[in-house]
């Protein structure tokens, strides 16, 4: 998984910018190293991903960023996807289908 070997670099990056900043201590490290290897060889899916990260950030701070972006993207994607049913349903005159998919889509976004 493409997506889950870029998180792993974002982690590392971050742990590394965190100890050069003394955000955290080499302790600190060696425990969060530990958990992140555990938590992502468990990781097969984009659900697992994001599950991964809550706790992660929940845990240390540090990694709230890496959690924010991997939701934002996300959302985008099904976005993404929402807007081509739409266009989709629109395209074959389903005018009624096509307004309550994007109310639904809206509605959810903005709760």
């Amino acid at each position: 998984m493409e997506e889950k070997k870029k998180i792993e670099e974002a982690i590392v990056e971050n742990m590394i910018t965190a100890l050069e900043q003394e955000k955290i201590t080499e302790d600190e490290m060696s425990t969060i190293s530990g958990f992140v290897l555990d938590g992502i060889d468990a990781v097969t899916s984009k659900q697992d991903l994001e599950k991964f990260l809550e706790e992660l950030a929940g845990k240390w701070d540090i990694f709230k960023p890496i959690l924010i972006l991997e939701k934002g993207k996300l959302q985008e994607k099904v976005e993404d996807e929402v807007t081509e049913g739409v266009l989709l349903l629109l395209e074959h005159g389903k005018i009624d289908h096509a307004i309550k998919l994007a109310q639904s889509a809206t509605h959810n976004h903005n709760q």
